[in-house]
């Protein structure tokens, strides 16, 4: 179970450093897809996230491939999954035109444009965040992981 949980780990944190290298260089996109979810949140707030939520991704994504601290770092990324799953329901629930921000999975197959949907982006980040849980609960139980 381990070797999986290691895979996955991995493949997470890949993932959420091409997440945050997509959004890195575009802090004004980055604020227009956080305004987009239609959230109160005061302009100094919205700012600060759209330049600090691709730097965290990153972090995050690096201490996940390289196992530093696995068991904070796999909480603090099912946290921001877990954020990320709310607003992304929210915004499909309200039938919010939303835009993630992140990565452009009709590239890879048309298939994953689907992926790019307000539902989509809500089963992908709670897919993410049970499967990140997962690996924090499991990593917690084992005694010789950090």
């Amino acid at each position: 179970m381990k070797i999986v949980f290691r895979i996955w780990a991995v493949f997470l944190g890949l993932l959420l450093i091409t997440a945050g290298v997509s959004k890195i260089d575009s802090p004004l996109a980055m604020l227009a897809s956080i305004y987009s979810y239609q959230i109160p949140l005061p302009d100094w707030l919205a700012n600060s996230l759209a330049h600090s939520l691709p730097w965290a991704e990153i972090l995050l994504g690096c201490l996940l491939v390289f196992g530093v601290r696995t068991f904070p770092v796999a909480i603090a990324t099912a946290l921001l999954l877990g954020l990320y799953s709310v607003l992304t329901a929210q915004a499909w629930w309200r039938g919010l035109p939303i835009e993630c921000g992140c990565m452009d999975f009709s590239g890879i197959h048309p298939a994953l444009a689907f992926l790019e949907t307000p539902a989509g982006s809500t089963v992908r980040n709670f897919f993410l965040l049970t499967t990140t849980a997962a690996m924090a609960i499991f990593q917690k139980k084992a005694p010789d992981q950090n």
